[in-house]
């Protein structure tokens, strides 16, 4: 936590601190369950959301690490970016984001030892705790969008966006609404898991997620071409 001493992107030092503090507790407490956990245990769901996937249990507490790693990366990323004062220009939604992923992070450490213990089902609960999950957080990320300054980390960033201020405003506006669109869609897809074939799941995820990703970069291509052809 030492690392954390200033206010960086909009989010307090304070923040930024407590974050470290949950990420390294989250790692703590996977060590100590350790012991109490069999040899081998789950990492890996597939799109019926039953457990084909075992590893070593020390994995645990490696996955357990992920969050504080991720958001030292979260830390850095600001500071290395050429247009690294947009952020804190960009309102709440960095403060919002890492605070809401670091979250996420840790949460989902934990479905190996709660599947084990229990706690969650060992066959489609993880397909309805995900998806619901990821697609509320794609939601609010499409919701915040349009309010990302150019940079070169978040948000859309195609040549024709940040070249242009205007080409960025347009495409991160068009952008989160493609992202709101695929958060319900995975919301959706997760909630009927257990009553659809797993192939449509997923094919219904797959296009969403390409959709999202696709469509605001050709978004943005296209304001190009109009501007160029004037």
């Amino acid at each position: 936590m030492a690392g954390f001493r200033k206010s960086v992107a909009g989010v307090p030092a304070s923040v930024w601190a407590a974050l470290a503090a949950v990420s390294v507790v989250n790692v703590v407490a996977h060590l100590a369950v350790l012991p109490s956990l069999p040899a081998q245990v789950p990492v890996h769901w597939g799109a019926s959301g039953a457990v084909d996937g075992w590893g070593p249990s020390w994995l645990a507490p490696v996955l357990g690490a992920a969050p504080l790693g991720l958001l030292a990366l979260l830390y850095i990323a600001p500071q290395i970016d050429p247009k690294g004062e947009s952020y804190a220009l960009s309102g709440r939604f960095y403060l919002v984001f890492v605070c809401v992923f670091t979250a996420f992070m840790c949460g989902i450490s934990w479905l190996g030892e709660l599947t084990v213990w229990g706690i969650m089902p060992a066959a489609g609960a993880v397909n309805v705790v995900m998806g619901v999950t990821v697609g509320l957080l794609l939601i609010g990320v499409g919701n915040y969008l349009p309010r990302v300054r150019q940079n070169y980390t978040m948000g859309v960033k195609t040549p024709w966006a940040l070249a242009d201020p205007d080409n960025w405003r347009r495409t991160q506006r068009f952008g989160g609404v493609c992202l709101m669109v695929a958060g319900v869609v995975v919301a959706a897809s997760g909630l009927a898991a257990s009553l659809l074939p797993a192939g449509w799941v997923m094919g219904a995820i797959v296009v969403a997620t390409l959709c999202a990703v696709v469509a605001p970069g050709a978004y943005s291509y296209l304001l190009w071409r109009r501007g160029q052809r004037g």
